[in-house]
């Protein structure tokens, strides 16, 4: 499923959802059913296709002033309780917010970060030799090994394909 489709079903069962929870009808109100379907339009004439980010941080605002605000009161209400009543679109929404960060990052910082998981596969294993107990090394290569991984994926992220191909073609020429 797109982005654009994915974010449809989440604007529509946002629009429900107040519907049902703050307003108590059942059945959507005409105004909400005209505000989904203006919702619906809007993403399928974004211009920013499936690299759009959040609306609320779109350069371009496409919602005229009355729906703007409707649906910035929806919002409002279901945001906070969208882990409640849709924990898998809150989930999507928040690793989408995330990955558009991450990628907003300089190439620098990608490799600083990506370097950083170094030190932590090294701790993960080194704290082994530690004369201590065999849970809390457990427990240790857990949290090391987990902070390597984080520092690895953030950090390819950061650089998208365009930086790993720019690192690797480095790494051939340093050796080449």
């Amino acid at each position: 499923m797109s982005r654009i489709e994915r974010e449809k079903q989440t604007v529509r069962k946002m629009i429900e959802l107040y519907c049902r929870h703050r307003l108590n009808q059942d059945t959507m109100p005409e105004e909400y059913q005209h505000l989904a379907e203006f919702a619906c339009r809007r993403l399928d004439h974004c211009k920013y296709g499936e690299n759009k980010t959040a609306c609320k941080k779109c350069p371009t605002h496409c919602y005229a002033p009355k729906e703007r605000e409707q649906i910035r009161e929806i919002m409002r209400w279901v945001g906070p309780r969208m882990i409640l009543y849709a924990p898998k679109d809150a989930l999507h929404h928040t690793w989408d917010n995330i990955k558009t960060w991450l990628q907003s990052l300089s190439f620098r910082t990608g490799v600083i970060v990506l370097l950083c998981c170094i030190p932590f596969y090294i701790l993960s294993f080194a704290q082994m030799l530690l004369p201590i107990s065999a849970a809390a090394k457990g427990v240790l290569w857990t949290i090391l090994f987990g902070l390597a991984k984080t520092c690895q994926y953030s950090g390819l992220t950061i650089l998208g394909v365009e930086g790993y191909n720019r690192v690797k073609n480095w790494i051939k020429r340093r050796k080449g």
